[in-house]
């Protein structure tokens, strides 16, 4: 669907219906956002959100690179690490850069997040395992998600998954969804028993929200 704005600038909106209570929003480009919405929110109610909240639509379009531009950093281990060119087909890492082949950036974005996701495995998998041996807490499985709406997901039948692109959160961020997530299996909600314990574990556990409310974000830039 689209949208205009009070200045008759019209977006592209992508609609995703999904279990959560409230709306997110991911830039997509300049003049493209991806909503996840409620099951039931209807257009009327909608628009009417999209109108009071236009200063905020207007910060993350501002925000968001061109579709066919690079951003200027990529996140990795906590760390916003610069975009550079270099000779060959590999991507290297560096102190303070990630150096990938000489092509266009859609090129470049499919190869980045291809080698992203098989470091996500490496880095967030093993996490999740140490922690579950610490608080003797075992999931039936876990895996990686690709999921738009959610860090981490628990079910007692099928296990934990994690999003993948927490490989560019800081460990202790990775370290404070592994624990959410293990703390669903004795209290499948977000009881004062379920903070209770996931604080007692991770002492962190504000610190580790705060980063994901200001930069969780630009975790999906590659999407």
């Amino acid at each position: 669907m689209h949208h205009q704005l009070s200045d008759g600038r019209r977006i592209r909106l992508e609609l995703r219906r999904s279990a959560k209570k409230n709306i997110i929003l991911r830039p997509q480009g300049a003049d493209n956002l991806r909503l996840s919405v409620p099951p039931w929110l209807g257009e009327t109610e909608l628009r009417r959100w999209l109108a009071a909240n236009e200063a905020a639509l207007r910060r993350l379009l501002d925000q968001a690179p061109a579709a066919d531009a690079a951003p200027k950093h990529i996140w990795l281990y906590g760390e916003a690490l610069l975009l550079s060119p270099q000779a060959g087909s590999g991507i290297r890492l560096e102190a303070d850069r990630i150096r990938l082949p000489e092509s266009p950036w859609p090129q470049q974005k499919n190869l980045l997040r291809r080698h992203l996701h098989g470091r996500a495995a490496d880095y967030l998998l093993p996490r999740l395992q140490a922690h579950a041996e610490r608080l003797q807490l075992h999931p039936a499985a876990s895996a990686l998600t690709s999921a738009q709406t959610f860090w981490g997901v628990c079910r007692q039948r099928t296990g934990i998954r994690l999003n993948w692109r927490l490989v560019g959160a800081p460990e202790y961020v990775a370290d404070y969804v592994c624990v959410h997530e293990l703390c669903h299996l004795p209290h499948p909600n977000h009881s004062p028993a379920f903070w209770q314990l996931v604080r007692r574990h991770t002492p962190h556990t504000d610190a580790a929200k705060a980063w994901l409310k200001q930069h969780g974000r630009e975790l999906f830039i590659l999407d």
